[in-house]
């Protein structure tokens, strides 16, 4: 599942890398710097995620009730077949 994080100053959701990094940006050092492309804050990943951790923790909060519903649902179905 992939998250949306926000610039803590405009709200904005595009940003930019300013340090050279070839690789995948979720397996990224936390010292990482990325730059909001409307306002130009300059903020580390760490930082990001730390300023977004209400919008992290509302998603896996919606993935939780997303899994129980599918088991519950599973299960109905696999208890159907046992009657």
């Amino acid at each position: 599942m992939n998250v949306t994080l926000y610039c803590p100053i405009c709200g904005n959701d595009q940003f930019s890398t300013i340090d050279e990094y070839d690789g995948d940006l979720k397996e990224a050092d936390g010292s990482i710097r990325f730059k909001c492309s409307d306002c130009g804050l300059i903020i580390t990943k760490e930082e990001l995620l730390d300023q977004n951790q209400d919008v992290i923790n509302a998603n896996i909060d919606d993935m939780k009730d997303e899994i129980i519903k599918e088991f519950n649902k599973n299960l109905k179905k696999a208890l159907k077949k046992w009657k």
